[in-house]
């Protein structure tokens, strides 16, 4: 029984990952992105890592794949907020990509600094 839990975690954390990589590739803005792939690394990860660690059971190997957890909750949201400051700081604005006839039209990008 926790062979089928395990693994039926390790799928559900699967199938948060691809649906996330869908939804990214789906999504137009830079920030949009970047908080969806947060998001979504960070879920199915922890998803992954729960399967993992009931197929382990109780075991060294539990314990260091929870300093891995943690490990990785703290560092996801540090460098997301990084990376969308650093971008934010360094004057990039959203930018809106229009698909017209099949073809795609960039906008400009606004440059205008505050």
């Amino acid at each position: 029984m926790q062979i089928v839990i395990g693994q039926v975690t390790i799928l559900l954390g699967l199938l948060v990952t691809g649906f996330g990589v869908y939804t990214v590739l789906r999504l137009r803005g830079f920030y949009a992105r970047l908080v969806v792939t947060s998001k979504v690394e960070t879920m199915g990860f922890v998803t992954i890592m729960f399967g993992v660690m009931i197929l382990a059971g109780i075991s060294s190997v539990t314990i260091k794949l929870a300093i891995i957890l943690l490990f990785e909750l703290l560092t996801v949201p540090v460098s997301s907020h990084a990376i969308a400051r650093s971008a934010y700081m360094s004057g990039y604005r959203i930018r809106e990509i229009e698909r017209l006839n099949g073809k795609v039209n960039e906008g400009a990008e606004d440059s205008t600094d505050a």
